[in-house]
């Protein structure tokens, strides 16, 4: 299949009512109009929103849904998924609506990550309006950043199923090699999908959201100083994809790496490298260990 971009997410949190305030103050988010007591739906673009915020038991994230082309190409991708044996259930009109695309379909990979394909997200041409003045998110096409799983042990199992049946391109290891990164082949983005080994846990690492301009990372920054929020790790600039970047807590306890700038990527133009450090500069840790979302496998 030929995925496009991560077109959403969706989370669960353990409360909503404390991101009303931090999502389009902090963040820049805009509140999706759909929103109510129980769901926070986060806009970044013109799409109807990028992120369904549900209350639960936990912060954890719960489906990603991946974008693809056209309706031929999403029939396409639900007959290669079930000839490779995986198991698939296309969504029903309720669920489409819902997630707010023409159709969708459901699947689990190796490590039991629920993924979604979809096409045909639903738009709002020219009506985005951030939580608080600044230049905007980078997504529409690109969609909206990356995300990061933990899971015990990154298996060639999984490595196949996401390069060979999701189709996405492998984008390097990481400083600790013990990392797998993906991205969609027609993305400009150095990631999208990883896969962090750590042994005996699961769960949500971090997302990653990507803003134009660095003086929107530097604002929030001082945002998230003002509102007490935790920093893990200090402004800095990465080195394998020198983004400029921070990362921090959500009032809940989710990881999010705030970032702009980085190189654009194609498969021609990508080369495999093993920096020796994650960082050119800064990114030091303030909060050590996991964040909240990973948690011990108990099974």
């Amino acid at each position: 299949m030929e995925i496009l971009a991560l077109g959403y997410l969706g989370l669960e949190t353990k409360d909503v009512a404390a991101w009303r305030e931090y999502a389009p103050e902090v963040m820049g988010f805009g509140i999706g109009e759909r929103s109510d007591d129980s769901t926070l739906y986060l806009r970044m673009d013109d799409r109807r929103d990028r992120i369904a915020l549900r209350s639960g038991p936990q912060d954890a994230v719960k489906y990603m849904g991946w974008e693809l082309r056209s309706r031929p190409a999403f029939e396409a991708a639900v007959e290669q998924l079930e000839k490779a044996s995986v198991e698939v259930i296309v969504g029903d009109d309720d669920l489409a609506e819902l997630r707010g695309v023409h159709a969708v379909a459901q699947f689990s990979d190796p490590a039991g990550y629920q993924h979604e394909i979809f096409y045909g997200q639903e738009s709002h041409p020219q009506t985005f309006v951030s939580g608080r003045p600044f230049r905007g998110f980078q997504a529409d096409a690109t969609g909206l950043g990356h995300i990061v799983l933990a899971v015990p042990e990154v298996t060639p199992e999984l490595k196949h199923f996401v390069g060979e049946i999701m189709g996405l391109s492998w984008a390097g290891q990481g400083s600790r090699r013990v990392s797998a990164f993906y991205r969609p082949s027609s993305n400009p983005r150095s990631h999208t999908l990883a896969y962090a080994g750590i042994p005996g846990h699961f769960g949500l690492h971090h997302i990653g959201i990507e803003v134009k301009e660095l003086d929107d990372v530097g604002i929030a920054y001082d945002l998230v100083a003002e509102k007490g929020l935790q920093v893990q790790m200090t402004l800095g600039r990465h080195t394998q994809d020198p983004v400029i970047s921070f990362y921090h807590f959500s009032p809940t306890g989710i990881l999010f790496e705030y970032f702009t700038g980085g190189e654009v990527f194609t498969d021609a133009s990508y080369l495999e490298s093993r920096p020796k450090h994650l960082s050119l500069w800064g990114h030091k840790t303030l909060v050590k260990g996991f964040p909240e979302t990973i948690v011990p496998v108990t099974h």
